[in-house]
């Protein structure tokens, strides 16, 4: 059975905001660990500024070009 198109919209949102957060939350990772290892020299060691985290509109744009791929593979 096929998908409808609001199925298909809903699969590349969710592939969009997965491949999205992914590094996000990488990067975040990294940077705790970091954190972390520093307390164990510096108990006072500050906590470093954390990545932004994406947006909606960030989710939306990379759907939209998901679906221009597919809408275009040749």
């Amino acid at each position: 059975m096929s998908k409808s198109p609001y199925e298909i919209r809903l699969d590349l949102l969710r592939l969009a905001k997965e491949s999205i957060f992914e590094p996000y939350f990488y990067e975040r990772s990294n940077l705790e660990m970091q954190w972390n290892a520093a307390r164990d020299v510096n108990p006072n060691a500050p906590f470093p500024p954390m990545p932004k985290a994406p947006t909606t509109e960030d989710i939306i744009a990379e759907a939209k070009k998901l679906n221009e791929f597919v809408s275009n593979a040749e």
